[in-house]
């Protein structure tokens, strides 16, 4: 049996429709001025960022509201409280936190993108400087 074919980041391109590849290349490069260490790859079939050997920020781009999002989570080295308290504060109201530590951001199209960038940039700048270990670990 051959093994699976290994999925790229340019596969994932190629597939997308104009609309939805114009908001996935904004984010990425939005995404990969943050920081040099950040490694992008594919999770969930789409792009995802690694910061320091975890999952931090991975793109959602099948989902039943039809838009694009961030999901804003910290691998699976940290225990999920769902109902506690959001580890960052978002003092610019993107985030809609499904948990302490898992976050979503949505776009509607790529002018949503443009005009909440510099918001954006600075919750990802303060997402990716929290400790992604458990506390005390």
């Amino acid at each position: 049996m051959a093994p699976a074919k290994q999925v790229s980041i340019a596969d994932i391109m190629t597939a997308l429709d104009a609309q939805t590849a114009e908001q996935v290349q904004l984010l990425r490069d939005i995404i990969g001025s943050l920081y040099a260490d950040l490694i992008e790859h594919v999770k969930w079939n789409a792009p995802s960022y690694v910061l320091d050997g975890e999952d931090r920020i991975t793109m959602n781009l099948r989902n039943k509201e039809g838009v694009v999002k961030l999901v804003l989570h910290m691998g699976a080295t940290r225990p999920e409280e769902k109902k506690g308290a959001p580890v960052l504060a978002d003092d610019e109201g993107l985030v809609e936190w499904a948990s302490d530590i898992r976050g979503l951001i949505a776009f509607a199209d790529a002018h949503d993108i443009r005009a909440k960038e510099p918001a954006l940039r600075r919750v990802l700048v303060s997402w990716l400087a929290i400790d992604h270990r458990a506390p005390g670990s």
